[in-house]
């Protein structure tokens, strides 16, 4: 039987994994996303209205 804190440890790993699964599927979505526009030509213009706001720039 595990230990409290060995617990604690393998959820801190789990929690890191996810992490860095999440930032590596992004990563590879919007390289899907870029090749897409490149191949078929669709601008900034075309897209706006379908896309999310994201982050506020300043």
């Amino acid at each position: 039987m595990a230990t409290i804190e060995e617990l604690e440890q393998q959820k801190k790993e789990l929690e890191k994994q996810i992490k860095e699964a999440t930032k590596s599927q992004k990563q590879e979505d919007l390289k899907l996303v870029r090749q897409l526009c490149k191949r078929h030509g669709f601008t900034h213009s075309m897209l706006k209205n379908h896309l999310s706001e994201g982050r506020k720039r300043k």
